[in-house]
């Protein structure tokens, strides 16, 4: 569960938690899906605001890690960089 782009923009408000994680567990008749949200200002949300969004997602498949000494790609120049120099 995540905000959708334009959220902060039309309503003020931001996710707490940053983004929600729901598994296959949440599915008896009296669970719900919550989106935990900080008024950043003053704000209404009506029935149908569209404020957040969520996606479904298969089960990621098994991993195999394998250590080695260097990766061999292009930098793209750190966290957070369109690599733009």
């Amino acid at each position: 569960m995540i905000p959708r782009s334009s959220t902060f923009k039309n309503f003020g408000i931001i996710q707490t938690n940053h983004m929600g994680l729901i598994d296959e567990s949440y599915c008896g008749d009296n669970d719900q899906w919550f989106f935990p949200a900080l008024a950043m200002r003053d704000t209404e949300i009506h029935i149908n605001d569209r404020i957040c969004q969520f996606r479904i997602l298969e089960h990621q498949p098994e991993l195999e890690f394998y250590e080695v000494t260097k990766l061999n790609h292009a930098n793209r120049g750190g966290h957070g960089s369109t690599g733009i120099k």
